[in-house]
């Protein structure tokens, strides 16, 4: 598999998420219009009522947080807007907070609705929205409003912001997760010890579970580095880590360094799974190189002293063009005082003295 494709979330911050403009539609019947009848500014105290944690808003950045309420007609719905301090941060919490009743709504990217509740992502805004009555609401007057509380719909060049998705051939909807730090790792993948991330080092890991068989299953973690050498050495830290787990837990984790990253099956029925699990996987990037001349068949030594001969030559050319000059300089003038001695190019005036006219 290729690890190439994409998805990212646009570019809004908590106070702008809602004051996008919408795409103007013209329609037969007329469509709700949801109006937004406060809005405060409030702490991470208000995440108990959403079900939140305020040490995973932290680890993930949360700088602000705005509560809203919207009615339309006898519909109420409140809103609690995250501003973090990136779009990856935002769609972190996004995949941590999504619950397996969640689901993808239809033309709405990073957009997901279920059990009276929706999470979106805008920009570096993570927005959650409860409905406040229970009463029945068309599905169409509930994409409208959560069209209110998003605003515009993230663009190409925004999604293209996000890390890289895992490869979906086996994929179990709705596993992936993105954790950028312990205490999220710790939720996530709890049989993983967390402090062999190195998420001190920039390490960023996307998690998720793949269906190997009709009754196995198998949670991947790939822990994504800065560079080769980071990705290196945290590789050798946790395979030597994982050498020295209990031998009767020894099939449970098989890890594998490609490039940045460093792979690690976990639950697999034996090593020999794990194994052929991770033959799946490839890490593809796409690299600039220079133009190839071509191959030559000189060695770099024999090609090192065919440019000093060139330089020595070039040199010698133009010492033998300087005296060739200097030559014919003083031939000229030897000829025009033999032919041309009482001429004024030659004699000058005052017959070739120099007057000082002192007086």
């Amino acid at each position: 598999m290729v690890w190439l494709a994409t998805s990212a979330i646009g570019a809004a911050s908590v106070p702008g998420a809602l004051a996008q403009e919408r795409p103007a539609i013209v329609t037969l019947v007329p469509t709700p219009e949801w109006q937004m009848i406060g809005s405060r500014t409030t702490d991470s105290a208000a995440l108990t009522a959403w079900g939140g944690d305020p040490a995973i808003e932290s680890e993930y950045g949360v700088t602000a947080f705005a509560a809203r309420t919207y009615r339309f007609d006898n519909h109420a719905a409140d809103v609690l807007l995250e501003q973090a301090p990136d779009p990856s941060a935002a769609y972190g919490l996004w995949t941590f907070y999504r619950s397996e009743g969640m689901t993808p709504v239809a033309g709405m990217p990073l957009t997901l609705a279920g059990d009276g509740k929706a999470l979106l992502v805008r920009g570096a805004a993570f927005i959650r929205v409860s409905r406040a009555d229970r009463g029945a609401l068309p599905d169409a007057d509930y994409r409208i409003l959560l069209k209110t509380v998003g605003g515009s719909l993230p663009s190409p060049r925004a999604l293209g912001q996000l890390p890289p998705a895992l490869p979906s051939l086996g994929l179990v909807p709705g596993s992936e997760k993105y954790v950028l730090g312990p205490v999220a790792a710790a939720h996530v993948l709890p049989s993983f010890p967390a402090d062999l991330y190195g998420f001190e080092q920039g390490a960023e890991v996307q998690a998720a579970q793949y269906i190997t068989g009709p009754a196995g299953k198998v949670t991947l973690a790939a822990i994504n580095y800065p560079t080769p050498q980071i990705a290196r050495d945290a590789f050798d830290s946790i395979a030597s880590a994982l050498s020295h787990k209990a031998t009767g837990d020894s099939s449970a984790f098989d890890c594998r360094r490609q490039d940045t990253y460093v792979l690690v099956v976990m639950n697999a029925s034996s090593r020999a799974v794990g194994d052929r699990f991770l033959d799946q996987f490839k890490v593809a990037k796409q690299i600039s190189q220079d133009q190839n001349p071509g191959p030559s068949e000189r060695s770099e030594v024999v090609q090192l002293v065919q440019l000093l001969l060139a330089n020595g030559v070039l040199i010698i050319g133009l010492v033998i063009l300087s005296l060739a000059g200097g030559i014919l300089v003083f031939a000229a003038k030897r000829l025009a005082r033999k032919w041309f001695a009482d001429s004024l190019f030659v004699e000058g005036r005052q017959g070739g003295l120099i007057m000082l006219n002192l007086r």
